[in-house]
């Protein structure tokens, strides 16, 4: 009775703090896939999507399920932790401390069509591809003083 008893609440637990991906909704050129990431010698796996200067970041953790999603609105960035549901401007998670990559972060969302092109200050492209017409970053890098975030989009799908 005990471990039926404890395997329920393990499994509440586990489904409490999960949540179900949802791609940016747009009419125009949409972008999703999984990423993975790289901050400080720690990785980080997930999914993304990008349409319309809007992006959604998930960080999932080892069992596939999304525990901080990144998001970039109207020029406001935010991370939700999805434990508590809380959002939060100030973008410091678990070690992680992406502050001084918002406005780099808000200027990738909104160009990232003409990014292979056109680059930014603090990104270092290390890979485009060609997906329906369009050339995209699939590699690079996000520089900060004493950090580097580096991205890599796998499985990447464009709709639109």
């Amino acid at each position: 009775m005990r471990l039926k008893t404890g395997l329920l609440i393990f499994l509440l637990l586990l489904i409490g703090g999960c949540t179900t991906f949802k791609p940016v909704a747009h009419k125009g050129k949409t972008i999703n896939g999984t990423f993975e990431a790289n901050y400080g010698g720690k990785d980080f796996e997930g999914f993304f999507s990008l349409s319309g200067g809007n992006l959604r970041m998930d960080v999932i953790n080892a069992l596939g399920f999304s525990v901080y999603g990144l998001y970039v609105k109207g020029g406001d960035v935010y991370v939700v932790d999805y434990q508590s549901n809380k959002r939060y401007e100030d973008l410091r998670f678990s070690d992680v401390d992406l502050n001084s990559y918002k406005a780099l972060i808000v200027g990738i969302s909104e160009n990232f069509f003409g990014l292979c092109r056109n680059g930014f200050k603090d990104l270092v492209i290390l890979k485009c591809r060609q997906f329906k017409g369009v050339y995209i970053p699939v590699d690079f890098i996000l520089r900060s003083k004493n950090r580097r975030l580096r991205i890599r989009l796998l499985k990447v799908n464009v709709k639109g």
